[in-house]
């Protein structure tokens, strides 16, 4: 409508599923050559693309790799072996606290001790050694590219001119500062956010950018949207009281769509694995039974139900991944199909990661790192004492990959199995990158094949022939990425990753004092943030919300009795059904049993 050039438009949000959504709905509006043009993307997609595009001025290598969390976590282990894993976990938090907070160093931060300090300093050496950046990286070197070279940042403020951002609450201090930069020429901004679902700021993120828009950006229009197309009446009346207890909430009246009456189902069950088994029975008489057995057996009763589900119609929700054993257990031994979006993903499995390093060494052939992962485990693994000696050999020897050089003139000085083994991977590189633009798909079966004989198995994805770009979206992969809304499954997710979903029906278990909200015992407590991810669950509801709860709860290891959460009882009785458990008809006397036989 404004005549805006395609190419000077950027579009954030957060998650690669939005951002996939975003380019295919671009698409569907202003056909594939227009949408194409638009920088649609993650924060950290467009750190990855400026990066590579001003690689010189960033001073990296343009090939650079992307180093995902497991690649995090064995560099910090190589580096600092020192490290308990518990140590190791904490210090790859501060890390990326401080980076996300935009302190060049530990020591620029919030007072640390020296350990960590020495820690950081290790780690990052470590990372440009190999060539690489981490998650981070990818906006904090964006942020410092742009505050270092006036040249490349009005490059950029004249390419951008219509910037828009979605879910802007959950910004955190680096992305903040990058949109800042980005818009520094006077560009259109405009962003868009509910601070009442601020729920990352375990992460750096921070609500308070989202509420100072108006002080940025003086002048600023705002628009209150307060239509909801998605959830009942009810359902948003109910998450209303729950979230006007925050004591930051900016009243806003949602009005739904639809009018339907429906109340919240909340559930007592006796224990956990109840609580379980109920949230199986409720779906599979949602669903109308999953056999005849179901009827027949009375577990489900024929009672017409108006409005019929399919099992993609339900999400069961929950505050840490912890409690997902249960549900998944109850679902396998009730047949009923199901996605479970926790938990360790296909590309963390040691078979995928070797793979993904051979492919990586196809674009950064000297990576220690990828080289220690492929060397350091299985038949014909280096022994650690020997390992960094291997390592320096072919990283080495692959500074010849691309050319015509072949591993021969190696093979003489090669006596161990160790040896041998990195001389079959080098030669397995140099094969791969040798190949060129084939598809991607085809070359990562040619690595999988190739190191079967060596070992492992892998998966295989189809990317055109964008090798990099493949492995840079399988390192951006997140929790959310891995639910399929194409798949007729029930989905188990947390409620983190639940945010910008929706479905017709929503379980949210474990609504307990402790666990919702959590208090963790190593940390404190945000409250607010707690509350607001609570909200965030019950809005994913289009129709049906039911809450549960478990009078008695192993997790951790550890029993616990806790009351139901404050959070539902700041739901007013009028919006609540309370259910329960019934209890068992108490077992006959011998009497009783002999008296129908007369």
């Amino acid at each position: 409508e404004l005549d805006a050039a395609p190419g000077s438009i950027l579009a954030l949000t957060f998650t690669n599923k939005a951002a996939e959504e975003l380019r295919e709905r671009l698409g569907e509006l202003l056909g594939a050559e227009q949408a194409a043009r638009i920088t649609a993307g993650t924060f950290h997609q467009l750190g990855v693309d400026l990066l590579r595009e001003f690689a010189a001025a960033a001073g990296i290598p343009r090939s650079f790799a992307v180093f995902d969390e497991a690649d995090r976590r064995l560099l910090l282990r190589r580096c600092c072996p020192e490290l308990s894993a518990a140590e190791l976990r904490a210090a790859l938090a501060a890390i990326s606290a401080h980076k996300n907070g935009l302190t060049p160093a530990v020591e620029d931060g919030p007072p640390v001790s020296p350990e960590l300090s020495e820690i950081r300093t290790r780690y990052d050496a470590a990372l440009t050694e190999a060539g690489a950046v981490d998650l981070d990286d990818l906006v904090v070197r964006s942020v410092h590219l742009l505050e270092r070279d006036l040249a490349v940042r009005r490059t950029l403020q004249a390419r951008f001119r219509w910037i828009s951002v979605d879910e802007y609450q959950d910004v955190n201090a680096a992305q903040y500062r990058f949109l800042r930069l980005l818009a520094g020429g006077r560009a259109n901004v405009c962003v868009i956010g509910d601070p009442d679902q601020a729920i990352y700021g375990f992460r750096g993120a921070d609500h308070r950018y989202f509420l100072a828009f108006g002080d940025d950006f003086p002048g600023a229009r705002r628009l209150h949207l307060d239509r909801n197309y998605r959830s009942a009446q009810g359902i948003l009346n109910a998450a209303g009281q729950v979230i006007a207890h925050n004591p930051d909430h900016q009243a806003t009246a949602l009005t739904a769509d639809f009018a339907a009456q429906v109340k919240l189902d909340v559930y007592r069950a006796p224990t956990d694995r109840a609580e379980a088994e109920y949230v199986v029975h409720q779906v599979e008489r949602m669903v109308g039974g999953t056999s005849y057995f179901s009827l027949d057996s009375g577990r489900v009763e024929d009672d017409g139900l108006t409005e019929t589900h399919t099992f993609g119609d339900f999400a069961v929700l929950y505050r840490l991944n912890a409690q997902a054993r249960l549900l998944e257990e109850a679902f396998d031994r009730s047949g009923i199909p199901y996605q479970a979006t926790g938990g360790s993903a296909p590309a963390e499995q040691p078979p995928v990661r070797e793979i993904l390093s051979l492919l990586w060494l196809t674009q950064v052939p000297a990576s220690r790192l990828h080289w220690w992962r492929l060397l350091a485990r299985g038949p014909g693994a280096a022994r650690e004492s020997a390992l960094e000696e291997v390592v320096a050999w072919i990283s080495g020897a692959a500074g010849s990959i691309g050319g015509n050089a072949t591993a021969e003139p190696y093979r003489a000085a090669i006596l161990s199995p160790p040896e041998a083994r990195a001389a079959h991977a080098l030669e397995l590189v140099r094969s791969l990158a040798a190949a060129g633009q084939a598809p991607v798909s085809e070359l990562v079966g040619t690595a999988a094949a190739g190191w079967a004989e060596l070992r492992g198995r892998a998966y295989a994805a189809a990317s055109g022939t964008d090798m990099r770009g493949f492995l840079t979206a399988a390192a951006l992969q997140s929790e959310t990425d891995r639910y399929d809304e194409r798949a007729d499954r029930v989905v188990l997710m947390s409620l983190h990753a639940a945010k910008g979903l929706e479905f017709p029906v929503v379980f949210i278990t474990g609504c307990e004092e402790g666990l919702l909200p959590y208090r963790p015992p190593n940390r404190a407590a945000d409250p607010a943030e707690e509350r607001r991810l609570f909200y965030v669950g019950m809005t994913r509801a289009r129709r049906r919300l039911i809450l549960t709860h478990a009078a008695r709860r192993l997790l951790f290891g550890k029993t616990v009795q806790n009351p139901l959460s404050g959070f539902v009882t700041d739901i007013e009785s009028a919006l609540r059904e309370l259910r329960q458990a019934s209890r068992r008809p108490s077992r006959p006397s011998a009497d009783d049993l002999q008296l129908p036989l007369f």
